[in-house]
């Protein structure tokens, strides 16, 4: 029975240990601004005014819709469609990635 006690004392102790060592984590970080919250708001404005606000979740590069040109009628598209599921260009599986003629 003493040998048990001083077992469960003992590994309560290093559990203590343990968790006293993770006090300090993460480290604190140097959080001071070199700009104005004014400045901010600006340059948050005009990036939502040039669409290059990320929205998606894993942050890649925002594309410029606006920017590009509309250079094709709906009728043109609706044909180029047409012809890449003629030729089996449309149809993809996860072994079929990017999809070729088959």
């Amino acid at each position: 029975m003493k040998t048990l006690v001083s077992a469960l004392i003992l590994s309560a102790s290093f559990i203590g240990a343990a968790q006293a060592g993770e006090l300090d984590y993460p480290p604190a970080l140097n959080t001071q601004s070199t700009v104005t919250r004014a400045q901010v708001q600006q340059e948050l404005a005009a990036a939502r005014a040039n669409g290059e606000l990320v929205s998606g979740e894993e942050g890649y590069a925002a594309t410029a819709f606006a920017a590009v040109g509309h250079d094709k009628t709906r009728a043109q598209v609706t044909q180029e469609l047409a012809a890449a599921r003629a030729q089996g260009l449309t149809e993809s599986g996860e072994l079929d990635y990017p999809p070729v003629q088959g």
